[in-house]
């Protein structure tokens, strides 16, 4: 007769898997280690701080591939509508000069 081993039933895999230390490719470990001084250990984005005109500029020129070709009213709106979501307020001379600048009038 052929004797069988057993699946570890759900309850038993808790006692024999593995622990969250033992995982890599971004998981924290409980060793402490310090990084390396080459390895990225926080997001690109909070590593790389951003003024506001530069933010200004990569909105204008998302709103240029997105809606460069309809009117620059629509581009306006667009406009303060994604300044609102970056929480940049700008005043309506320079919205309406970016949007003129998008739609190349």
């Amino acid at each position: 007769m052929t004797e069988h081993t057993r699946s570890p039933e759900p309850s038993d895999a808790a006692e024999t898997g593995a622990s969250p230390a033992d995982s890599v490719g971004g998981a924290v470990h409980e060793d402490g280690k310090a990084s390396r001084p080459d390895e990225q250990s926080a997001p690109a984005m909070d590593t790389h701080p951003t003024d506001d005109e530069a933010r200004i500029a990569g909105v204008v020129v998302q709103t240029r591939a997105d809606v460069g070709d309809k009117s620059p009213e629509r581009i306006a709106d667009v406009l303060r509508q994604r300044f609102a979501d970056i929480g940049l307020e700008l005043g309506d001379d320079r919205i309406r000069a970016l949007a003129a600048e998008v739609s190349g009038a």
